[in-house]
């Protein structure tokens, strides 16, 4: 049986043009979204990805499903790199990877019926036949637990929560093997944030799903990621066990982010604060992005970027003067 990743992120860089004065002015450069980012996720595992605003976590997400083109490096779903796939090509491996937004209000197709809107991808990528559609809807809502009689309404009908549950049934359509979550908790109140994680767990469990968990919550992400990564100014700054990273938190960014959160160590819900943290330009300056804000910095820093290595079973860090060491 092999041992290889579900999913392999390899050295992934996006940029996007900056300076564009038009449709007929060249760009004067370039924002650096992802930097060089490299990670896996077993089958059947949650990964967690949090991180500040504007840390990237929402471009990732939306690389990996390949609604973003990166400017480097591979993207492997089962060995399979998708970035060297033509449009045609990529097609059969859609359906085995999908994505459910952060706001599913602006996800979801106002003018469809709940039925249609459920029925969409599997008439994109040509799925089943129109005959039994209807029955994969009813199905679907089924399985996020809402009723059969929603389908034949739109979705201002029913509220943010229950919109979220669509979102994900819709998600599930083509039953996929991988999902990118996409902060889907952050609109909603503390009691429906609970049901969407159950929810969330128990398909994984029943489904056998794999996930990327972005999110800025930390309580939600320690419910359900077994690992979390962090991700700071598109550079992945720590890998580790969800239990190892809050214990044991080894870059100083990782660091500073569970000390903005005294209600973490109470068990409660917690939520990464949001400080500025922009991209950089193209090519990536040398050196450590968080070496501007670093307590723990030293000249090596500013002139050598730093690999991440290990420094406990699964505990990665990029930081060449981390808050632990090997144990």
């Amino acid at each position: 049986m092999s041992t290889s990743p579900l999913l392999a992120v390899e050295d992934l860089t996006v940029a996007f043009a900056t300076g564009a004065g038009g449709l007929l002015r060249r760009a004067r450069g370039s924002f650096v979204a992802i930097d060089g980012v490299s990670f896996g996720i077993d089958r059947g595992e949650c990964l967690g990805l949090i991180g500040e605003s504007g840390s990237g976590k929402t471009t990732l997400g939306r690389a990996v499903v390949q609604l973003v083109a990166p400017r480097e490096g591979r993207i492997c779903l089962d060995g399979v790199d998708l970035t060297a796939l033509s449009g045609r090509e990529l097609r059969p491996y859609r359906p085995r990877l999908q994505i459910v937004f952060q706001d599913p209000t602006e996800s979801l197709n106002p003018r469809f019926t709940i039925e249609e809107i459920l029925t969409e991808p599997l008439s994109l990528l040509r799925i089943g036949n129109r005959e039994g559609w209807r029955d994969r809807a009813a199905h679907l809502l089924d399985q996020v637990g809402l009723p059969e009689d929603l389908l034949g309404r739109p979705p201002r009908y029913y509220s943010g929560g229950q919109r979220q549950r669509i979102a994900i049934a819709r998600a599930l359509a083509t039953e996929p093997e991988l999902l990118v979550l996409d902060e889907p908790t952050s609109g909603l109140d503390v009691s429906m944030q609970a049901r969407i994680l159950n929810l969330l767990r128990d398909l994984q469990s029943r489904l056998g799903l794999t996930y990327l968990f972005i999110t800025h919550d930390l309580g939600a992400v320690s419910y359900l990621a077994r690992r979390i990564a962090v991700l700071y100014r598109g550079f992945l700054a720590e890998v580790a066990p969800t239990r190892e990273l809050i214990a044991h938190p080894a870059h100083p960014y990782t660091a500073a982010l569970f000390a903005a959160l005294p209600r973490l160590v109470r068990g409660r819900d917690a939520v990464i604060p949001s400080v500025p943290a922009l991209g950089g330009s193209w090519p990536p300056v040398p050196g450590c992005p968080y070496v501007g804000h670093c307590p723990r910095a030293v000249d090596r820093c500013r002139t050598e970027r730093p690999l991440r290595r290990l420094l406990a079973p699964s505990h990665e860090v990029a930081c060449h003067n981390p808050m632990v060491g090997p144990r």
